[in-house]
C-alpha cells in the first residue's frame, strides 16, 4: 500500500512539472517573441539601409561615366547604369528592386547635373544672320551711319541728309 500512495505521489509529482511546463514554454514564447521580431526587423531594415547607401554610391560612381557616352541615348544610359548597379548590388548580397534602383540612378543623375556635370545639352550660341544687320540700318536712315571695317582699324562716318 505504501508503494501505492508513493507512485500517485510521483505520478502527481510529474504531472505537475508536466503542467509547469505547459504553462511556462508559452508564456516564455509570448514574451519573447517581440524581442525576436523587433531584432528580426532591425536587421533587415540595417541590410536594407547598407544596400541604399552601396546603391547610391554605385550610380553616383556611374552616371558620370554615361552621360559622356555619345553614342548611348538618353534612355539607353539609364538602362545601362540601372543594369550596372543591380549587377553590382546583387554581387555584393544586395536585392533591390528595379524601381527602387531607378531612382537611385536618377538621384545620382539630379545630383551629377546640379554640379554642374551634365553635358548632354549644350548651349547653342546662333550666329548673326544678314537679315538682323539689314534691318537695323534701315531703321537709321535719318541717323550718321557708321561702317567699321572686319580689322576693327578703319571707321568711316557718312551723313546721309547731306
Amino acid at each position: 500500500m505504501f508503494k501505492e500512495i508513493t507512485d500517485v505521489f510521483n505520478w502527481l509529482s510529474n504531472a505537475g512539472v508536466f503542467a509547469f511546463l505547459m504553462v511556462l514554454i508559452p508564456t516564455v514564447y509570448k514574451l519573447v517573441k517581440p524581442l525576436l521580431t523587433r531584432k528580426v526587423q532591425t536587421e533587415k531594415n540595417t541590410h536594407v539601409k547598407q544596400g541604399l547607401e552601396v546603391g547610391l554610391n554605385l550610380a553616383n560612381t556611374i552616371v558620370p561615366e554615361m552621360a559622356v557616352m555619345a553614342g548611348l541615348s538618353l534612355s539607353d544610359r539609364k538602362k545601362e547604369a540601372i543594369r550596372f548597379v543591380n549587377a553590382q548590388l546583387t554581387a555584393n548580397g544586395f536585392d533591390l528592386d528595379v524601381q527602387t534602383i531607378s531612382g537611385l540612378v536618377e538621384k545620382a543623375y539630379q545630383a551629377y547635373k546640379a554640379a554642374g556635370g551634365d553635358n548632354h545639352f549644350s548651349p547653342v550660341t546662333p550666329a548673326p544672320s544678314e537679315t538682323d544687320t539689314d534691318s537695323s540700318a534701315s531703321e537709321n536712315t535719318n541717323k550718321p551711319s557708321e561702317t567699321v571695317s572686319q580689322a576693327g582699324s578703319t571707321t568711316e562716318k557718312s551723313d546721309v541728309n547731306a
